[in-house]
């Protein structure tokens, strides 16, 4: 007969493997002689919960004996179950017991943290991962937390830094490589993540989020075929999960098909046992179809009974209305989905928070706190108001390491790099602090208007007459173009049937690997070439006549100056781009002209090509002459 020992050494190998109902079997087994046997008990639960038996994880537990509920991992694992059978509170009570038979248990320590960072604690939860990760520095799940933790605080460098360190220990971890590729697409580098994403895909092919972020990375190449037979498939497996819903209405929107997509989520929507999760997912499948109108329509009527909802229902609701009230130029109604915070952050006493003159006097002496997740392109467009509501170039700013050249190129040189959680506390030495996902949230007597302050980007004297001397032998007007790396992005072969038509000279103002789409167009001057840092770059726009392109950092920057110029964008364009005849709300110097239907930039700009002619012409008449022009 076999022995307990030979029992439980197989059972392990082939939970190792990845074989859970093998290993279950065998775990069973065990049991049926050792009742209580505490490591049997955590391997079944743990084959239960890999393989999604929640129901079989729950009767588990009540088998559980005296000594199972004395060891660490059993423990542990429980928290798990309970934490999925939403009993939160409970399973945090199970994870603090297990930390206190052996507070250097690594699995317990995570779920502690995970508890601690859901609460706001970053710091605590970081300190406690650290801690554990000095014990044990080869444990791969301690540094893929700490990722996740640094990744949940939009610190993405730092995120695939640790996270590329725990896939050196488990190179075919399914998990790993797919966070890896996950941190890849937020920062944009989508080809570097597909080999990731495709590892994790292949070792689970019917895992929805890898079949997810294939179909999302595969969107954002411009790869349209193989995202929408990938989310396609992922929606036949899995009808009723709404994020996989999204992805699909958001990849057929992409081709030009949001209102199929919509009418066949229609009856999923209204038969989904969670309406609310549902409701949610038909407001943001109706701005990336590009109707934040209809977004707000069906969201709006929940605001009432908000305060009721749970804390990561109401931020979701909050967040999809306050992108669709900027998204039509709703300012103040975007800034009400914003608590105000800056009250304790400016310590500022009950006396005095309708007081203008009080806030604008305690914000002079605040650090500016540059919140997680937000954009270069972002901090862009918030920076017109941190001299209004700050001390001028003076006013301290902190925030993640990758934002320190932008906040240099806009003249801020107190930047304080934090690249920690703990990066939402004020530095050191600075008594009140402001964040910046509270300035909308401040009156306009304080903050000004989103037009307040334009030209809010200076450039340097010394980089401007290097740029002027450079391009004095080129027939004005020079016309700067910028253009996207790749589809479905607006590549600098779509746009130069568009642009090739105007008199002067083309300025190509990308400085990146995207200027080998140059090839082939030797009309056109690569300053990018040339471009040595940020405010080169500034220097550069202030030399130029009018700029052209689609949303990137270029027609942030020459809006910022003040610049005229044309910014194209898709049917679902950025809430920063909204415009009217007049211009750009945000922007006013641009005019916005946005793609006639959601369709690829080529079969678009046909119909573009006039627009772009049109506006860019009344724009070159309102500049002056050549003769009247300093060379």
């Amino acid at each position: 007969m076999l022995l307990v020992d030979d029992r439980l050494k197989a059972a392990k190998d082939h939970a190792n493997a990845g074989r859970h109902d093998n290993a279950a079997l065998l775990f069973e087994s065990i049991l049926d002689i050792s009742p209580g046997h505490p490591e049997a008990l955590s391997g079944l639960l743990k084959a239960r919960l890999e393989s999604g038996d929640l129901e079989g994880a729950q009767a588990i537990l009540s088998r559980a004996s005296g000594q199972a509920t004395q060891d660490p991992d059993f423990l542990s694992l429980a928290a798990k179950a309970l934490i999925l059978s939403n009993k939160a509170e409970e399973g945090e009570q199970l994870a603090e017991r297990a930390l206190a038979l052996d507070p250097a248990h690594s699995q317990s320590v995570l779920l502690k943290a995970e508890f601690l960072a859901t609460r706001g604690q970053l710091e605590e939860a970081e300190l406690l991962l650290n801690g554990v990760l000095q014990r044990n520095r080869g444990d791969a799940d301690v540094l893929q937390a700490i990722a996740k933790l640094y990744f949940a605080y939009g610190l993405f460098p730092p995120a695939l830094a640790i996270a590329q360190d725990a896939l050196t220990l488990l190179p075919d971890d399914a998990r790993l490589n797919a966070f890896v590729g996950q941190i890849l697409t937020a920062l944009g580098d989508h080809g570097k993540a597909t080999p990731f994403l495709e590892k994790a895909h292949l070792a689970e092919p019917n895992h929805p989020e890898y079949m997810l972020a294939i179909a999302n990375n595969a969107s954002a190449l411009g790869q349209h075929s193989d995202a929408l037979r990938v989310a396609s498939r992922a929606k036949a497996m899995f009808p009723e999960l709404m994020p996989i819903w999204l992805v699909y209405i958001k990849i057929m929107a992409d081709r030009g098909n949001a209102a199929q997509a919509l009418k066949e989520f229609a009856p999923v929507a209204k038969a989904a046992k969670d309406r609310m999760e549902a409701t949610l997912t038909l407001g943001a499948a109706y701005r990336l179809a590009g109707e934040p109108e209809k977004a707000i329509a069906l969201l709006e009527p929940l605001k009432p009974s908000a305060a009721r909802l749970a804390d990561p229902v109401r931020a979701r609701l909050q967040s999809i209305l306050r992108d669709a009230y900027l998204s039509t130029g709703r300012i103040d109604e975007a800034a009400d989905t914003v608590a105000p915070v800056f009250y304790e952050t400016l310590k500022l006493p009950e006396a005095e928070r309708d007081n203008p003159e009080a806030i604008k006097a305690r914000s002079s002496q605040a650090v500016l706190l540059l919140d997680p997740g937000l954009t270069n392109l972002e901090f862009m467009v918030m920076a017109r108001f941190f001299g209004t509501i700050g001390n001028g170039r003076e006013t301290p700013l902190a925030g993640p390491g990758s934002l320190s050249q932008l906040a240099r190129m806009f003249g801020y040189t107190t930047y304080i790099a934090n690249d920690a959680p703990g990066g939402a506390s004020p530095p050191d030495g600075y008594p009140y602090s402001l964040p910046v996902s509270q300035i909308l949230k401040l009156p306009e007597a304080v903050r000004g208007k989103p037009a307040s302050g334009l030209p809010y980007l200076h450039s340097q004297p010394n980089y401007n007459e290097k740029w002027q001397s450079a391009l004095s032998e080129f027939p004005r007007p020079w016309i700067g173009i910028a253009w996207n790396e790749a589809t479905p992005g607006l590549t600098l072969d779509t746009l130069m049937p568009a642009v090739s038509g105007f008199p002067g000279t083309l300025i190509a103002t990308n400085w990146d690997h995207s200027r080998q789409q140059l090839s082939g167009h030797a009309g056109v001057i690569d300053a990018g070439r040339h471009l040595q840092s940020m405010p080169d770059l500034a220097a550069l726009i202030s030399c130029l006549d009018m700029v052209i392109g689609p949303d990137t950092l270029v027609l942030h920057a020459a809006g910022a100056s003040g610049k005229p110029g044309i910014v194209l964008n898709t049917y679902s364009e950025p809430w920063y781009w909204y415009h009217t005849g007049d211009g750009c709300l945000w922007y006013p110097t641009l005019k916005g002209i946005t793609a006639p239907r959601a369709a690829h930039w080529a079969e678009t700009m046909p119909e573009l090509h006039a627009l772009i002619q049109s506006t860019g012409s009344s724009i070159l008449d309102t500049l002056p002459q050549p003769s009247e022009t300093t060379q």
